[in-house]
């Protein structure tokens, strides 16, 4: 479970950003307007439908028997991975600068924070819980030989430290360091600073 869990946060949290952060900033330009892709872009990219599917998703993989079995076997046959990379792409393009629809930096941390929570949270609950809660693994073997209950724990701290980046992106769009100093603002708090 520890390592599904490994390579699901490597495509949900640690591939997107990546992916994204290779993108040129001119593409923020070929985003907008009025043609076909601008407008599937404009449905994509939409920060609410994003922090949604990416809290749906995180909660249904995490606990899925907090869902109906037919909704969980579905979701189990469809592509799980790349499921997860949609969805990490979507919500951390709500962050990066080439894709990000949140003008307000307070308004995009927020947004971070919101859709963290609930990732943060299973994970606390797999490391804290004294009983199996995964129930696809009830069943299985481990490899090494670990007790499923200690491999939820270990799960649950691979999950805790995979969502630890976007709580930092969060904190730094909500304590306003993304603002950029443009130069014209910088020669002026220098003339200010040293008047001779």
């Amino acid at each position: 479970m520890a390592s599904y869990t490994a390579a699901l946060m490597a495509l949900n949290q640690i591939a997107p950003p990546v992916l994204l952060l290779a993108l040129p900033h001119s593409i923020r330009v070929s985003l907008q307007g009025h043609s076909k892709g601008a407008a599937l872009a404009s449905l994509l990219l939409d920060p609410w439908a994003a922090t949604i599917l990416f809290v749906l998703l995180s909660i249904a993989v995490s606990l899925p028997g907090v869902f109906d079995p037919s909704l969980v076997n579905a979701l189990y046959t469809a592509p799980l991975g790349g499921l997860e990379l949609l969805s990490g792409l979507l919500f951390w393009s709500q962050f990066m600068p080439a894709t990000r629809r949140i003008r307000p930096a307070w308004l995009a941390g927020a947004v971070a924070w919101i859709g963290a929570i609930p990732m943060t949270v299973v994970a606390v609950v797999w490391m804290l819980s004294p009983d199996v809660l995964y129930t696809p693994y009830l069943d299985v073997v481990c490899r090494w030989n670990i007790p499923p209950l200690i491999d939820q724990r270990w799960a649950g701290f691979v999950m805790f430290v995979a969502g630890v980046p976007v709580q930092l992106v969060g904190v730094w769009l909500l304590l306003g360091s993304s603002h950029r100093i443009d130069p014209a603002s910088l020669a002026a708090i220098r003339k200010r600073d040293n008047p001779s």
